[in-house]
């Protein structure tokens, strides 16, 4: 095929750069030892042959340390332009399929909803589907993708070339200039660390996982809710001004919570954590708001914008008006710059005061910056309104309605933080300040039914018991202050910024209220009085055996206690289970472990 002879063309170009590469930077016998070793197991891979097999073993075993080290960063460097080439020749037929409105790969939207249609799926059924459905995609703290964030970026810049080398317009000097760059990508990438020379903390695995954001998410977004729309008006043509899209895609993330034997993961680095991602999306928003003042330029000589616009701009400049201090007529004529103008400035505010307590130094308090996301999206429908109600609704549609769908997946959080930590230490935390509280001396004797009913009693209690985080135990004040930690971050960051908090080696039903407990006692939980309340979402982990086969008791146990049923309904009701594909392999072995998840599920 065509396309075959493609792809084999550009594995050929890559591997023969980075050929090379080797040879004039590290000499002959690495590139003469790289292709014995490379034409020795092709012939292997055609024809087995015991001789041949022994005397490539032989060579590798002969090589001197430095020339092996180079042969093998040679194939591991091919691998992965490999790979590159591989993904830019599928990003390559993905599009030439979607271009020529030709039958498109399964899972893809026009797939499937083609599939729904010969379902006969109606328009009001499908619309049922969408308001129940997330996608949750979850950055962990045990990455499998170990590469640098340098090497990741030096990958990137050579799929870009190759892209830009694909284009049909370009002639032969165009196409060896490129060339030339990729050669020289290659040749950096050569000489740059593959592995770091020393462990990253928690805050370098933050910054890893933000550069997929920075780097491909934010712009993906848009275009993943272009595409559904677009399949949703192909295969509902008469229905799809009718059919809404609600916000579908949030993320989530380990990274920074996930103190489940990790002593590094501490309060501090929690919180530290949250401001980074926040920082992320800010400095977006601004970014976005800025390239919009230079599209939304309309007159108002030649445009009136509506009632809402206008009271919502006549408020803002009153308390915004040292903005135009220096130039007070600055866009008079263009209300939606005027009105970005503002708009920036109070994200700004909010940046640096989130940037002074990164760094624990003074916050601005001169004026007010946004208070929260839902605030920030007020503003952008108001815009987005007015828009449409003059006749620009296809322009309200397009850079703005990118960043509503951005504020709609982010908010001012980036993505939502799981919290993790391991059963006993919940146990240890409670049965510590039960005893600091004079409640029960001895918490961790008790039976079970006895725990459910003493955390029962404790978390319906109306009173606030004041613990002294002080007092209690080194251990027990990490455990404890994590809770407080929640408390602050959705108050500072937004109510969305936290996840679930999981509990690993579940294995009772005390373990999940000992949780509730915590979060009662540090204020996130309030089941009695005028204004009950939950800001904890319980997630129980079972991971072992005998635990997978305990989750129904345990869950029963959880649903037939009244004030975690009522607590769970103030929270949202929804349960989420998590089962431990990992851990429970290690204790029962491949086969065990895949049967009693089958069975759980």
């Amino acid at each position: 095929m065509q396309a075959d002879k493609e792809l084999r063309a550009q594995v050929k170009l890559l591997g023969s750069l980075l050929g090379d590469v080797f040879r004039e930077q590290s000499g002959d016998l690495v590139f003469e030892r790289v292709e014995q070793l490379r034409t020795g197991y092709i012939q292997l891979r055609k024809q087995d042959d015991p001789a041949l097999r022994k005397q490539l073993v032989q060579q590798i075993e002969q090589l001197d340390r430095n020339t092996l080290i180079s042969v093998i960063r040679a194939y591991s460097h091919y691998f992965n332009l490999v790979n590159l080439a591989e993904e830019s020749y599928q990003h390559k037929q993905r599009r030439r399929l979607a271009n020529q409105d030709q039958q498109l790969w399964e899972g893809s939207f026009r797939a499937t909803l083609e599939d729904f249609a010969q379902r006969e799926i109606s328009a009001d059924k499908f619309q049922q589907l969408l308001n129940h459905l997330t996608y949750i995609p979850v950055f962990t703290a045990h990455p499998t993708e170990a590469k640098r964030r340098t090497i990741m970026e030096l990958l990137r810049s050579i799929f870009v070339t190759l892209k830009e080398l694909d284009d049909p317009r370009l002639g032969k000097k165009q196409k060896d200039y490129l060339i030339k760059i990729l050669k020289n990508q290659i040749q950096v990438l050569w000489k740059t660390d593959e592995v770091r020379h020393f462990k990253p903390s928690v805050l370098d695995e933050v910054r890893n996982g933000l550069y997929y954001f920075r780097e491909s998410l934010f712009d993906a977004i848009p275009v993943v809710y272009q595409f559904l729309r677009k399949a949703v008006a192909q295969t509902y043509p008469d229905d799809a001004d009718m059919i809404i899209i609600p916000p579908l895609i949030r993320f989530g993330s380990w990274i920074g919570g996930d103190r489940d034997g990790n002593p590094h993961v501490t309060p501090q680095v929690t919180e530290q954590a949250l401001r980074m991602q926040s920082r992320e999306i800010l400095l977006r928003y601004i970014q976005d708001c800025k390239k919009l003042s230079k599209i939304l330029t309309q007159s108002s000589d030649f445009i009136e914008i509506d009632e809402h616009m206008r009271a919502s701009l006549e408020k803002d400049v009153q308390t915004y008006a040292h903005i135009f201090s220096d130039s007070s007529r600055k866009y008079d004529k263009e209300p939606y710059r005027r009105k970005l103008c503002i708009m920036t400035y109070k994200l700004q505010y909010r940046l640096d005061q989130l940037n002074a307590q990164m760094h624990h130094v003074p916050a601005p308090h001169n004026y007010q910056g946004y208070a929260d996301e839902q605030e920030f999206m007020r503003d952008l429908q108001i815009i987005h309104n007015s828009l449409c109600a003059h006749g620009d609704g296809d322009i309200a549609e397009a850079e703005l309605g990118d960043l509503l769908r951005l504020v709609e997946t982010f908010g001012f959080y980036l993505q939502q933080l799981d919290i993790r930590q391991e059963s006993t230490r919940h146990t240890e935390a409670v049965a510590e300040i039960l005893a600091q509280l004079h409640l029960c001396a001895d918490y961790i004797s008790l039976e079970e039914d006895e725990k459910l009913d003493l955390l029962s009693a404790q978390i319906s209690n109306s009173r606030q018991q004041l613990v002294d985080s002080k007092k209690l135990s080194e251990e027990v004040q990490a455990v404890y202050q994590v809770f407080g930690v929640i408390k602050k971050m959705r108050q500072q960051i937004s109510p969305q910024a936290f996840g679930c908090y999981v509990i690993s080696m579940t294995h009772c039903a005390s373990h999940v209220l000992e949780v509730m407990l915590l979060a009662k006692w540090a204020g996130l939980v309030q089941e009695g009085g005028e204004t009950p309340y939950c800001h904890i979402h319980i997630t129980p982990l079972f991971e072992t055996v005998e635990d997978l086969a305990h989750i129904r008791p345990v869950m029963s146990q959880l649903f037939d206690n009244q004030i975690y049923a009522r607590l769970l309904k103030l929270s949202g009701n929804c349960q989420e289970v998590m089962l431990g594909y990992s851990d429970s392999c290690k204790d029962g072995g491949i086969l065990t472990s895949s049967w009693n998840l089958y069975g759980a599920q």
